[in-house]
C-alpha cells in the first residue's frame, strides 16, 4: 500500500512538473499590455478620444463659412371651371394651365461674431479631450495595479510550493535516517510510523499549495485577459526577494513623510489632474453660456439662384443676395439664464470633487506608510522567531540523534520552521506589494 502510494504521488508530481514544462512564461510587462489590450473601459476611453478629435475638427470648422446646395423641380396644374372664380365681379374665364419650375441654388452662412463663444467651444473641446487622456491614463494604472496584485500572488504561492517541497524533502530524508536507527535497534517502528504520517501530511501541503498556485495562475489569466485554455507561468526573477531588513527600513524611513508624498500625488495622480482639467471645461462652458446671454449673435449668408419654366432656360432668371443677420435671445422661458446656473452649479461642484479627492490622496497615503511600518515589524519580529526555529530544529534533531528527544520534537520544530518561513516569504511579497501601491497612490506606478 505504502508502494501505491509513493508511486502515485511521483505520478502527480511528473505531471505538474511536464504540466510546468509546457506553460507559458509571461512577463509582467506582457500581462498587463494583453490586460490594456482587451479591457472593455480602455477601448471604450480610447474610442470616445477619437469621437472628441472628430468634435475638435468640428468646431474648427464652425469658424469657417459654410456652403450649400439645392435643385428643385415643381409642377403646377391649375383648373378653373367658367364662372366659379370672380374677381372684382369680373368672371375669370374657364383655364387649364400647367406651369413647371426648375431652380438651381448655392447659399452660405456664417456666424461672425457670437461673443466669442465659437472660440470658447474649441478651447473646450481641446480641454474635455485632455479629461478624456488623464482618465484613459487612470484606467491603465487601475488594470495595472490589478494585474500587478495577481502577478505577485502568482509569485508568492510559487514560493510556498517551493518552501513546502523542501520541507517534504527534509522529513523524508529524516525517514530514512530513523530506519537506520531502528535497523541497529537504537529506536523503534514506532517513530518510523510516526515519521511516515509527517510524510504524508508534507505531502497533502506540497499537493494543496501547487493547487493554489495554479488557481492564482488562472485568476493572473483571467484578469490579464489572456486566453483561459493555455497554461502559463511567471518570470520568478521579475522582483528581487532576497532584501535585508535594513534595505527594507531603509525605504519605509525614505517614505515617511506623508506630506512630500502627498504633493507629489497631487502632481501625478492621473483622477486629479484630470478633475482639476474638468475645472477648465466647466469654466469654458460658463464662459460659453454667459456669451449666450451678454452677447447678440451676427452672422452672414449669401445666395445665388438660377431658375425659369424649362430646363433648358434655368439660367434666364439669376438671383444674387446678401445679407447680415443680428439676433439676440430677449426672452426663451428662462432657458438661457437656466443653462449658465446649470453650468456655474456643475463648476462648483466639481470643486467640492476636487476637495474630496485630496483627502482620499491624503487618507491613501497616510494608511499605504502605517502598512509599511506594520509590515516591517512582522518582518522582524518573523526573522527573530526564524532564527529561534531554525536552532530549536537543530537541537531537536541532535537530541533526537543521540538519544534524548522524540520524533515529535522533531516534527513540532520542522512544522514551527515551514510555517516561519512560508510566513517571511508572504511578508516580503506583500511588503512589495505595498510598495507598488504607495507607487499607484502617489501616480508613478506606470507600465
Amino acid at each position: 500500500m505504502k508502494i501505491l502510494k509513493i508511486c502515485f504521488l511521483f505520478t502527480i508530481l511528473l505531471f505538474s512538473s511536464f504540466s510546468y514544462a509546457q506553460a507559458i512564461e509571461i512577463t509582467l510587462q506582457q500581462a498587463i499590455l494583453s490586460a490594456y489590450k482587451n479591457n472593455t473601459n480602455i477601448v471604450k476611453t480610447e474610442n470616445s478620444i477619437e469621437i472628441q478629435d472628430n468634435n475638435i475638427k468640428a468646431t474648427y470648422g464652425a469658424l469657417l463659412p459654410d456652403l450649400k446646395f439645392s435643385a428643385g423641380w415643381t409642377r403646377t396644374n391649375q383648373v378653373i371651371k367658367e364662372g366659379s372664380l370672380i374677381v372684382n365681379g369680373i368672371a375669370i374665364p374657364a383655364s387649364n394651365e400647367t406651369t413647371n419650375n426648375f431652380q438651381l441654388a448655392l447659399r452660405s452662412d456664417v456666424i461672425l461674431f457670437d461673443g466669442l463663444a465659437n472660440y470658447d467651444r474649441i478651447d473646450y473641446a481641446k480641454e474635455y479631450k485632455s479629461v478624456l487622456n488623464l482618465q484613459l491614463r487612470k484606467l491603465k494604472q487601475d488594470v495595472a495595479v490589478k494585474v500587478l496584485a495577481d502577478y505577485i500572488q502568482v509569485l508568492k504561492n510559487q514560493q510556498v510550493v517551493i518552501i513546502n517541497q523542501a520541507t517534504l524533502d527534509d522529513s523524508k530524508a529524516q525517514l530514512e535516517k530513523i530506519k537506520i536507527f531502528v535497523e541497529v535497534g537504537k529506536r523503534t517502528m514506532n517513530d518510523v510510523y510516526t515519521q511516515d504520517v509527517q510524510v504524508a501530511k508534507n505531502e497533502l501541503a506540497v499537493e494543496q499549495s501547487i493547487n493554489e498556485m495554479n488557481k492564482s495562475v488562472k485568476d493572473l489569466a483571467f484578469d490579464a485577459n489572456l486566453p483561459m485554455d493555455k497554461n502559463y507561468a511567471v518570470n520568478r526573477t521579475e522582483f528581487a526577494t532576497d532584501l535585508t531588513y535594513e534595505s527594507l527600513e531603509g525605504y519605509v524611513n525614505q517614505n515617511s513623510n506623508s506630506d512630500a508624498l502627498v504633493t507629489v500625488a497631487l502632481k501625478n495622480r492621473y483622477d486629479y489632474r484630470s478633475t482639476v482639467q474638468n475645472l477648465n471645461v466647466l469654466q469654458t462652458n460658463i464662459d460659453i453660456t454667459r456669451s449666450t446671454v451678454l452677447f447678440p449673435t451676427l452672422s452672414g449668408f449669401g445666395s445665388y439662384s438660377m431658375g425659369g419654366n424649362k430646363f433648358t432656360g434655368i439660367a434666364n432668371q439669376k438671383i444674387f443676395t446678401i445679407g447680415l443677420t443680428l439676433s439676440y435671445p430677449i426672452f426663451q422661458g428662462f432657458q438661457v439664464d437656466n443653462e449658465n446656473q446649470k453650468a456655474i452649479i456643475d463648476y462648483r461642484s466639481a470643486q467640492e470633487d476636487l476637495k474630496l479627492i485630496k483627502d482620499q490622496i491624503s487618507l491613501d497615503i497616510n494608511k499605504a506608510i502605517l502598512d509599511l511600518k506594520s509590515l516591517l515589524k512582522q518582518i522582524e519580529i518573523t526573522e527573530r522567531s526564524l532564527k529561534s526555529a531554525q536552532q530549536n530544529k537543530f537541537l531537536a534533531e541532535e537530541s533526537y540523534r543521540v538519544g534524548i528527544g522524540t520524533i515529535l520534537d522533531i516534527n513540532t520544530a520542522s512544522v514551527n520552521l515551514n510555517n516561519l518561513l512560508i510566513t517571511r516569504s508572504n511578508l516580503i511579497y506583500d511588503f512589495i506589494t505595498a510598495q507598488k501601491r504607495l507607487e499607484y497612490h502617489q501616480g508613478l506606478l506606470n507600465y
